[in-house]
């Protein structure tokens, strides 16, 4: 019970997407991951700086789960100090913002909480957000997946300990492959461009 309680977006700071203005504190971030929780739509993480997430009520909001400033050094010189550990070997001076859901999900079957528009659409409006706000660019080298993190890193899969968040925006019967991932993250790269301009 303790543990369902930690994970409430009530217990964070958040907002309606439509309402999301990022007061953010100033400092160096160079890199920017997106990532789904393979949870449910109503649990966040503080292993992500920010999570979209769906209400009770149906609302997308972004939920503030991890403080950025943690993040803005070279977290692996003092490993034992907080940090959020979103992808692997590659937190420094780095953002990881995540949608809520895909729990029990196959590249085939998306299982209970699949990724929906709306969700997509609020994770590439953080992610322009955060870029416009450190001046990141989007591109494949400093916006990228946590699958094409992990393609680059030798872990991209379905198994435990490797990764393909977020290598489909659809099921699809077919394997599994590394244009998957590298396709997908040009995807939400072009619509976090597309938020970028508008903002």
């Amino acid at each position: 019970m303790i543990e369902a309680v930690k994970h409430r977006i009530e217990t964070y700071p958040h907002w309606k997407i439509s309402e999301w203005t990022p007061d953010l504190p100033k400092g160096r971030i160079e890199r920017i991951y997106t990532h789904w929780s393979a949870h449910d739509y109503r649990s966040v993480f503080p292993a992500y700086h920010f999570c979209v997430a769906t209400t009770d009520g149906n609302d997308i909001v972004v939920v503030n789960t991890h403080d950025v400033r943690e993040n803005m050094r070279n977290v692996y010189e003092a490993p034992d100090e907080p940090y959020a550990a979103h992808t692997r070997g590659r937190n420094s001076f780095a953002l990881g913002i995540s949608i809520m859901g895909m729990e029990g999900s196959k590249p085939d079957d998306f299982g209970a909480y699949p990724l929906t528009e709306e969700l997509i659409d609020g994770l590439c409006l953080v992610g322009a957000q955060l870029a416009k706000v450190y001046n990141v660019a989007i591109d494949a080298v400093h916006v990228m997946s946590h699958a094409e993190a992990a393609l680059h890193d030798g872990y991209y899969g379905t198994q435990p300990e490797e990764r393909w968040d977020i290598a489909r925006l659809h099921p699809e019967e077919r394997p599994l492959e590394p244009r998957d991932g590298i396709e997908t993250g040009e995807q939400l790269r072009s619509r976090m461009r597309g938020f970028f301009v508008r903002l």
